[in-house]
């Protein structure tokens, strides 16, 4: 079985997208490993630990025979999720034929998303508070019924244009995804996902609760509430959501995401899940996405344990509570007036 090391990884990847052996030694190896992320959208490391577990994973989707593995084609596979090339750029990159590029390009990406089994599973916390959710859009070609009609389901209001959707769930209390749900149309609403396709579900069987923007209600999720939430609340969850939309950000840099996607479904859930997967090796290797619990958001708000809390509270109970209040002022006033 071959392995590399981080050094080998990025130089032969370097010289694959025609870097010259000079230019290379010229520049920094923080800028040689920006040249290799700005190309394969990974760090060397990342790269090097991807191409172990490729050959020793238990999962027979996702493992290669080690004397089958061609690191030229693992790292086009990658180069097709952080580029997305045409196929006659691909083929001017890496001198290969149209068709063996694509062959091999898509074999790769859909070993890598078949890694997911391993990456991304769901943390069994002992909190309550488990994970922070949102709906991540994606720009697809326009669907068509017809030569001019346009399918109004796909439409999506992030994007303002036709799009996918994919429910993705992160641990409040790890750098880890735990939760990966899609496509779905994008016109398919956060909320309507998030009741009917699972996730609800899985939340109230295990008795956990998410936090989420205020597209989501019910009560296995919690919104800001600048009316009930205290101020360590209200900081907690900013943190979380802010987080969740940073998380967004970095599979958004693939350029597979970010551009119109112009391969059909299943193409897109291949590469979607991939990226989910590289990006959660990144948070393993040393890229973790921030801490929602600091000093900061405890000391803002304290109950006399010094533990963090929410006030959890009714809509309907309160505005009943209301009504009885006006009964009882009601009744007060007809009492004077007698």
């Amino acid at each position: 079985m071959k392995l590399y090391l981080p050094e080998e990884m990025r130089y032969e990847g370097l010289i694959m997208i025609n870097l010259t052996e000079a230019r290379i030694n010229r520049a920094t190896d923080q800028t040689n490993n920006e040249r290799f992320k700005g190309h394969f959208g990974v760090l060397p490391i990342v790269g090097c630990e991807l191409w172990k577990d490729l050959q020793t994973t238990s999962i027979e989707e996702a493992r290669i025979d080690p004397d089958k593995i061609d690191l030229k084609y693992f790292l086009m596979g990658l180069h097709t999720l952080r580029k997305y090339p045409t196929e006659i750029e691909r083929e001017a990159i890496f001198d290969v034929s149209i068709r063996s590029g694509r062959d091999w390009s898509w074999f790769y990406v859909r070993k890598i998303q078949a890694l997911k089994a391993l990456k991304i599973v769901w943390i069994d916390d002992a909190g309550v508070w488990v994970c922070s959710v949102d709906g991540q859009h994606c720009w697809k070609q326009e669907p068509s019924n017809s030569a001019w009609a346009i399918d109004p389901k796909h439409y999506s209001f992030k994007c303002n244009k036709a799009g996918w959707c994919y429910e993705l769930a992160l641990s409040l209390w790890e750098s880890k995804l735990i939760w990966m749900n899609g496509p779905f149309p994008a016109g398919m609403s956060d909320q309507k996902i998030f009741r009917e396709e699972g996730l609800q579900a899985k939340l109230e069987a295990l008795g956990k609760k998410a936090i989420a923007d205020s597209g989501y209600s019910g009560p296995q999720v919690s919104t800001r509430n600048d009316a009930y939430d205290s101020p360590s609340v209200a900081m907690f969850k900013s943190r979380a959501l802010l987080r969740q939309e940073k998380f967004n950000g970095r599979m958004k840099t693939y350029e597979s995401l970010s551009s119109r996607f112009r391969h059909g479904e299943d193409k897109f859930k291949s590469l979607f899940e991939a990226i989910a997967v590289l990006c959660q090796y990144e948070m393993d290797l040393g890229l973790p996405m921030y801490d929602v619990l600091i000093p900061a958001v405890i000391e803002a708000d304290q109950n006399h344990d010094g533990e963090l809390y929410w006030e959890e509270y009714d809509d309907d109970e309160d505005e009943y509570e209301d009504e009885d209040e006006d009964e009882d002022e009601d009744e007060s006033q007809a009492s004077n007036e007698n």
